[in-house]
């Protein structure tokens, strides 16, 4: 089998791997089940091994089909950047850029880099999301996502971005009332004071000095919102604790203290770009997505 062929098949194997479905995969390549089916089965018969587990319901990876594709995978993403860079240097970016993106940051750092790159390209419509929830961006047909970590979807690709540091904060009436007045609390006492959370993580995650990191979860929880912005107007209402990004609670001046935990620092969120493996990006997304690197 020449080399060409056998690089083709690697591919295809690769695919099904990632996605454990003949059909979907398929789907993706833009060839028939039955070629995908024939052409892993040439794979393993020139391997001389079982890359995959075919029951009548699902595929599984054998050992050697895992280590192929630990191995093989990232090699040909690379490969396909090259070859995408290499095609798409001087094609200018064309058509709707859909682009989805957490509330806070994709409105405060995202969007402005995003309308900016649509101004250098005016073939470029962007459509952006704003929503804090995990949409499926296949389905939903998105080129790019950018999201907090950790990324734990093993089918997508994610690329870090920046961190975000947070910190914890009170109204001054809320420091006065329920914390005798002090802006310290130990990790214990800050479990019982009554607070503000957001979404969707639902906890505050605080990093000692160790380097490890403690989760707390607070006992008395007055309010919830899957908005950063909102869970903050509910701290200046003096309804609890809230965690916010530092330049957001610096905008508010003396209307919040921060509050400093005992030995911790709430631990930085990162901000990775997110898409379904490289081979599906676009010349838009992946320009728009080197635009956001280097700018951001």
């Amino acid at each position: 089998m020449g080399g060409m062929m056998a690089s083709e098949n690697l591919r295809i194997f690769v695919a099904v791997a990632r996605q454990l479905s003949f059909g979907e995969a398929a789907k993706r390549l833009g060839i028939p089940v039955s070629t995908v089916s024939r052409r892993v089965a040439l794979l393993e018969e020139q391997l001389g091994t079982r890359l995959l587990q075919r029951t009548s319901r699902r595929v599984g990876l054998t050992p050697e089909g895992s280590r192929l594709l630990g191995r093989a995978g990232p090699l040909l993403d690379q490969l396909g950047e090259v070859l995408d860079q290499a095609v798409d240097r001087d094609e200018e970016p064309a058509g709707k850029l859909r682009v989805t993106a957490p509330v806070t940051s994709g409105a405060q750092r995202l969007a402005p880099l995003l309308f900016a790159f649509a101004a250098r390209h005016p073939r470029v419509d962007v459509e952006l999301v704003l929503t804090n929830a995990l949409v499926d961006l296949v389905e939903e047909g998105f080129d790019l996502a950018f999201r907090v970590g950790p990324i734990r979807d093993a089918e997508l690709v994610a690329r870090r971005l920046w961190s975000i540091e947070s910190v914890l904060a009170a109204s001054p009436r809320f420091v006065r009332e329920h914390l005798k007045g002090r802006a310290e609390v130990t990790c214990a006492a800050l479990e019982e004071v009554p607070a503000v959370l957001t979404l969707p993580r639902g906890v505050w995650r605080l990093r000692r000095r160790d380097g490890g990191v403690d989760e707390v979860r607070p006992r008395q929880v007055r309010a919830t919102v899957n908005d950063p912005r909102v869970a903050l107007g509910a701290a200046l209402e003096g309804l609890g604790v809230v965690s916010v990004p530092r330049e957001m609670l610096e905008a508010q001046g003396p209307a919040l203290v921060p509050i400093a935990v005992k030995g911790r620092t709430l631990e930085p969120r990162e901000v990775f770009a997110v898409y379904p493996s490289r081979r599906q990006l676009s010349t838009r997304a992946r320009r728009a997505l080197d635009w956001v690197m280097e700018h951001g």
